[in-house]
């Protein structure tokens, strides 16, 4: 009975001891985690603090609670405190905001670096496009060669027509090679090739009232004594061209460059040279410039001697 009872009894002291050690333990665990918390806090506290902010406020609130009056150099101090933090915060602000921008910025280059290779492969597409208007063109110029003087026909002019609508303008590098210039090459190569065949008159009127010829690129070309009545050659390029006894009359030359052009004997009846350049341009002796519309035209250094402007639109 008594050795039962002593043993109850050490059962109970080591199920004390136990139940002591594990609310030990846990009031350990619990000083630690707030021990934890504390210095998180005041860690955090004096990251966004700092050090010197930090024990100025201290200072200051110390002299508060304890003399009830602030000395000058610690209010002065907790101020000079507050506004470098202010200063650092401002910067850090900085320093995270251009961490934020880099990879924009990377992204930004990509965006562009793709955008190159689409215009590049833009642009091989084009040239592909181009390179099958190049058959079509060799195609039709066999035609009327093949059948001179009688190689005009309706289907014929269709053909022209539809293929002049096709032969769009493009960016291409200018003879210095440093800038584009918005022309097409290959339109420029039907109009001279229709020039140059033995078409009549009427056949070349009928060409030119449906055919689109804008954006040709005509520079340094000799075009004197051809028949142009009615051609839309806007936005063109026909810089130091010659045009003498050349006939203009209804043609569409707004927009073009005309610098430097030779145009004597010739004829623009009704002829648009609005937003045109005439700079140093030749109009001598025309035989008729009537309804002709100069309207905003660059006309530095032209001459119309012996042509008669009084009909004229935009000239004085």
């Amino acid at each position: 009975m008594e050795d039962n009872f002593e043993n109850e009894l050490e059962q109970l002291k080591k199920e004390n001891e136990a139940l002591r050690s594990k609310i030990e333990d846990a009031a350990s665990k619990t000083k630690r985690k707030e021990e934890r918390r504390k210095k998180t806090l005041s860690w955090t506290w004096k990251l966004f603090t700092g050090a010197n902010l930090n024990k100025s406020f201290n200072n200051w609130f110390t002299e508060f609670h304890s003399q009830k009056n602030v000395s000058p150099d610690t209010s002065a101090s907790l101020l000079t405190a507050l506004v470098k933090r202010f200063v650092r915060v401002r910067l850090l602000s900085l320093v995270l905001l251009l961490f934020s921008i880099v990879p924009s910025l990377i992204s930004l280059y990509i965006l562009v670096k793709q955008n190159a290779l689409i215009h590049t492969q833009n642009r091989l597409v084009e040239g592909s496009r181009r390179a099958s208007y190049s058959f079509q063109l060799a195609s039709l110029f066999d035609l009327i060669d093949k059948s001179p003087g009688t190689g005009f026909n309706k289907k014929t002019r269709n053909r022209i027509v539809s293929l002049a609508s096709v032969l769009k303008p493009y960016e291409y590098l200018d003879e210095d090679g440093e800038k584009t210039v918005l022309l097409s090459p290959e339109r420029t190569q039907l109009l001279l090739f229709i020039l140059g065949s033995n078409f009549t008159k009427t056949e070349l009127t009928a060409i030119f009232d449906n055919a689109d010829f804008s954006y040709c690129d005509l520079r340094n070309t000799n075009l004197s004594g051809k028949h142009l009545a009615g051609i839309n050659l806007s936005h063109s390029n026909l810089e130091n061209c010659e045009l003498n006894s050349a006939n203009l009359n209804n043609a569409d030359l707004s927009k073009s460059n005309l610098k430097n052009i030779q145009f004597s004997n010739g004829s623009a009846k009704n002829t648009v040279f609005r937003d045109s350049n005439l700079d140093n341009a030749k109009i001598t002796k025309a035989k008729s410039l009537a309804g002709a519309d100069f309207t905003d035209a660059k006309t530095s250094n032209a001459n119309f001697n012996l042509s008669d402007t009084k009909n004229t639109k935009g000239l004085n």
